[in-house]
């Protein structure tokens, strides 16, 4: 008799809670509005075995708090905090639409694996433009910025700089200014393509 590996059905699972989600629809309005501001609505997402391989390398812990800038409907952020000690979660995402897929999946996880959110534990997702957010109690950053303007690359990583709690930090793109050496870069696997990952160690 075969066995499901605990990958194998968190995998099913999510594939199962997402399957009614629309990721690719912005309404117009949205489009315009977030395009005078540069906000990417572009939307992709990290596919599940590279998120395993960013928390291999996050070692988050109870202390930790997890930024995701451009959260969409919260997949990565819910891997996050279902597979890590990790003690919070933050997702930040400007579609009106995609947020609320992020909070209905998030009323459905909060129902079925209440514990999760036991000893304290958070998971938040907030709507809007994340430069316009607080990002004070962050430690670990990681943003899908493969379509990011140079000028959004440069406000996050000036964003990030004067954020002292943030100690590592994950992007699909280099972060030009950033004042956090680059620790290494490695292969992601996204809904779209293959990627590179840049992690930068403070």
């Amino acid at each position: 008799m075969s066995t499901l590996s605990d990958d194998e059905l968190y995998q099913g699972y999510f594939e199962k809670v997402y399957q009614h989600t629309n990721v690719m629809s912005y309404s117009p309005e949205e489009a315009a509005q977030y395009a005078k501001q540069g906000v990417c609505l572009t939307y992709g997402e990290l596919l599940y075995p590279s998120v395993k391989k960013l928390l291999g390398k996050m070692q988050l812990t109870k202390d930790d708090v997890f930024l995701d800038l451009g959260s969409g409907a919260g997949k990565c952020a819910f891997q996050v905090f279902m597979q890590s000690d990790v003690g919070k979660v933050l997702g930040i995402e400007a579609s009106a639409l995609l947020h609320q897929q992020a909070l209905q999946v998030s009323l459905t996880l909060r129902k079925e694996f209440p514990w999760f959110w036991e000893d304290n534990r958070s998971c938040d997702f907030v709507e809007g433009n994340f430069l316009h957010s607080s990002w004070n109690q962050a430690t670990v950053v990681y943003t899908c910025s493969t379509c990011f303007t140079q000028e959004l690359l440069f406000a996050i990583a000036d964003k990030i700089n004067h954020t002292p709690s943030v100690q590592k930090v994950f992007s699909l793109r280099p972060l030009p200014g950033l004042r956090i050496p680059l620790e290494s870069v490695f292969q992601v696997e996204c809904s779209w393509d293959s990627a590179l990952c840049f992690f930068y160690l403070r």
